[in-house]
């Protein structure tokens, strides 16, 4: 995968998991002393279908929706590293 992307669960071409690029502005809120409320925004989310053949090189880029799934792994990682037990694993949709 090039450098800057991460592989889509839920865009692919055919078979290929398309990379996944997007801009993620996270939201933390205090709930209590154990916990915290973490809100994604999500802009510019699009996929890369492949290289550019100009003389600049380069990728072509098309825009997508963002999904809740590429949401997620955000605050997902975030309870990971905080050894957070209880949050549910990823579930992408069957390919």
């Amino acid at each position: 995968m090039q450098r800057g992307f991460a592989e889509s669960d839920v865009y692919h071409w055919g078979p290929t998991k398309l990379g996944y690029w997007a801009d993620f502005k996270l939201f933390l809120t205090p709930v209590s002393d154990a916990k915290t409320q973490v809100y994604v925004q999500t802009s510019g989310s699009m996929v890369r279908l492949g290289p550019t053949f100009a003389a600049h090189g380069g990728n072509y880029l098309e825009p997508v929706p963002p999904t809740s799934i590429e949401q997620y792994r955000i605050p997902l990682k975030i309870g990971s590293a905080l050894g957070e037990p209880a949050m549910p694993p990823l579930s992408p949709p069957p390919h």
